[in-house]
């Protein structure tokens, strides 16, 4: 009986020694003011530009001018200022060229701006108009009120925000977040990790794909996803449990011929082959997707492996993948009315002639081919 007492005790005392740190900060707290969370950084894909925006514009009413202007200063110069961290702020007229080839300070430009080719840029710039980079040029992060230009072989370490719409030229690196406010456009050999507009395309966006003109058939390829018609024809007869009225789980891998359909929702335990022109009209899980050309999706498609789609193809809803995704020419995804989010633990690859409306986001890398 004493035995059982003591391990009892024991029991108490280790489950009340969790306890023993939080009662202490509790009573006899260290800080007195809580940490500050700004719950925004979740909620708005342009939470850097929108925070950054409001710094700097708080720093230039609060922050003196300093004297001399440095000498590393990009542009027309109309006046420095230095924050109470210490940095120094350039304030550069609208409408310059900065041709400067190292640039140390943060920069706000009243206007347009033109950077030359092969200069650096090491610290943050808010540009009030229109953005515009030559090639192989270095830049911080960059908040624009206009269009976001970069020139080819741009490398960005930060992020891009634009209120209006952002090209990225080919060779062009970008290390964190893109976003803005109307369309993002980028050319083949772009690396970013995550991007979001409400369309985001590669070249030759609304052109033919090579599929279509080898079948004739292009209704599928211009505009953007549409969910698929409550007709299906040729609907397949799922061979499996039904978990749900409207859900069907496969046990191994399902393959789908040549125009066939599937009606409701399917979990596919092993790998999901798709031929061509073939319709999901629901969800769709599976430990890997392969889906042919021409395919149709209206829900979501989740993949515990890799996810391929084939050209044309167009999903109604978000696409996420545990490893690989890869959208072929002429695959569309999401719609304006309905934004989607295209998610891989790895890497997501864009082909030619690629839209995605809302997000797309790599756990390595956003590649466009």
């Amino acid at each position: 009986m004493l035995g059982y007492l003591f391990l009892l005790a024991l029991f108490l005392l280790l489950f009340l020694l969790c306890f023993c740190f939080g009662l202490s900060e509790w009573l006899h707290p260290r800080d007195q003011y809580p940490i500050a969370v700004d719950v925004q950084y979740v909620r708005e894909e342009n939470y850097f530009g929108t925070a950054f925006r409001a710094k700097m514009l708080e720093w230039l009413r609060i922050s003196p001018r300093v004297e001399p202007q440095p000498s590393d200063a990009a542009g027309n110069v109309q006046a420095v200022f230095q924050t109470p961290a210490g940095e120094r702020i350039c304030v550069l007229a609208g409408g310059c060229a900065a041709q400067a080839a190292e640039c140390n300070n943060l920069i706000y430009c009243e206007g347009d701006i033109r950077l030359a080719e092969n200069t650096a840029f090491h610290k943050e710039m808010y540009i009030a108009g229109n953005f515009r980079s030559g090639a192989s040029v270095n830049l911080q992060s960059v908040a624009a009120d206009g269009h976001i230009v970069l020139g080819l072989n741009n490398e960005v370490a930060r992020w891009l925000d634009s209120s209006r719409t952002i090209l990225l030229r080919s060779g062009t690196t970008v290390g964190s977040r893109i976003s803005a406010a109307n369309s993002i456009e980028m050319e083949p050999n772009v690396l970013a990790k995550s991007l979001y507009a409400p369309l985001i395309f590669t070249s030759r966006y609304g052109s033919t794909s090579e599929f279509a003109l080898s079948t004739g058939s292009q209704s599928k390829l211009h505009g953007l996803a549409t969910s698929p018609s409550p007709a299906l024809a040729n609907a397949v007869e799922i061979r499996g449990a039904r978990l749900s009225p409207d859900t069907w789980l496969v046990a191994g891998d399902m393959k789908l011929h040549d125009g066939e359909s599937v009606r409701g929702n399917i979990i596919v335990q092993g790998t999901l082959r798709s031929g061509q022109s073939c319709c999901f009209d629901g969800s769709v899980k599976a430990q890997r997707i392969e889906l042919g050309a021409q395919n149709m999706v209206s829900g979501n498609l989740v993949s515990d492996g890799a996810a391929l789609l084939g050209e044309g193809t167009q999903v109604s809803g978000n696409i996420a993948a545990e490893t690989d995704i890869l959208l072929r020419v002429g695959t569309r995804v999401g719609t304006r009315a309905r934004l989607a989010a295209v998610s891989a633990g790895r890497d997501v690859t864009l082909e030619a002639n690629v839209a995605v409306c809302g997000k797309i986001v790599a756990g390595r890398k956003v590649l466009t081919s």
